[in-house]
């Protein structure tokens, strides 16, 4: 996380900085947390501090790695208690699958300034494409009431502000925007000290493109004895375990010798393999998958592939 400052004039005064990310990821490991939930994700520096959703206390923030939460899909009010009663607020909108990072930093420093406030601005460095991102602002001059002006402008123009215009934090939707740079820019200033505390601050965080997503083998081996088949099929079935997620997705390719077009023919092979799968393996039909490949082989040939949700269908060769 980076904090980008404005330097002004000084007086002797004391200064609270604090630094804010929100970012919505993807969740791939659904085995840790219960069903129907989303993710978030707390972390805070120097310290753990405590953290409140809906105004109960959930547990502390992490420091060296973030701690997780799990919430139910919806609105909820987030608050984090920082030491000399600072207290930062945001309502935050949970999903399904989906993670919220909120990364903090509590800084403390004696500044000299006229000016009523001293607004920094956070975000995180980076994120993978399709996440939401905040673009925070902090006016860390303690104690200070003076109400602000904050006006957002982004780059590239195309990107699409979901939440926040003329707040002091902005939601920012990624989807499409991989492999480019986004800057958020913000102008400050107040109805009473603006021409001489204006303030511009700029900060930017790189997308990355999302990783493809694509059918992986697990096995292919021509159809011999059914038994000795069935022992394929097994171990395929143990990794679909641990997949819970992906379809199981077989092609059967036609033989040519005498054994494949009579005692082991596409449709004889297709039914006692779904049968066994099914019946004798507990797999969900729905989950299975058969389909006739093209009749270039000698010997009628098994491939199983785990097919993840959003991977493009394998195509018989």
């Amino acid at each position: 996380m980076r904090k980008i400052s404005y330097n002004f004039l000084f007086i002797i005064g004391l200064a609270l900085t604090l630094g804010m990310t929100s970012a919505f990821g993807f969740v791939d490991d659904k085995n840790k947390r219960p069903k129907n939930t989303g993710i978030v994700t707390v972390k805070t520096s120097p310290e753990s501090y405590a953290v409140k959703i809906d105004g109960n206390k959930i547990g502390m923030s992490g420091t060296d790695a973030p701690a997780e939460f799990f919430l139910t899909p919806g609105l909820h009010r987030l608050e984090i208690e920082f030491p000399n009663g600072k207290v930062y607020t945001k309502e935050i909108e949970v999903f399904k699958d989906r993670r919220n990072c909120i990364c903090l930093r509590y800084v403390e420093e004696t500044i000299k300034r006229p000016c009523p406030y001293d607004v920094s601005v956070s975000a995180p460095e980076n994120v993978i494409e399709g996440d939401l991102i905040t673009f925070a602002a902090f006016n860390n001059v303690t104690g200070s009431t003076t109400p602000l002006n904050y006006r957002w402008t982004v780059s590239p123009d195309t990107i699409r502000i979901t939440s926040g215009l003329g707040t002091e934090a902005i939601t920012v939707d990624t989807t499409g925007m991989g492999g480019q740079r986004i800057l958020a820019e913000l102008d400050v200033t107040d109805d009473v000290y603006g021409k001489t505390c204006f303030q511009k601050n700029s900060v930017p965080t790189e997308v990355r493109s999302k990783p493809k997503i694509e059918a992986m083998m697990c096995d292919e081996f021509e159809s011999r004895a059914f038994d000795d088949d069935k022992a394929r099929f097994d171990n395929c079935v143990v990794q679909l375990q641990g997949n819970p997620d992906a379809q199981l997705y077989l092609i059967i390719y036609p033989g040519t010798d005498k054994i494949s077009m009579t005692r082991n023919n596409y449709e004889r092979l297709s039914t006692r393999t779904l049968d066994y799968l099914v019946k004798t393996r507990g797999v969900d039909p729905r989950r299975i998958t058969i389909i006739k490949g093209t009749s270039n082989r000698l010997k009628s040939t098994y491939q199983i592939w785990f097919v993840p949700p959003g991977a493009p269908l394998p195509v018989p060769q």
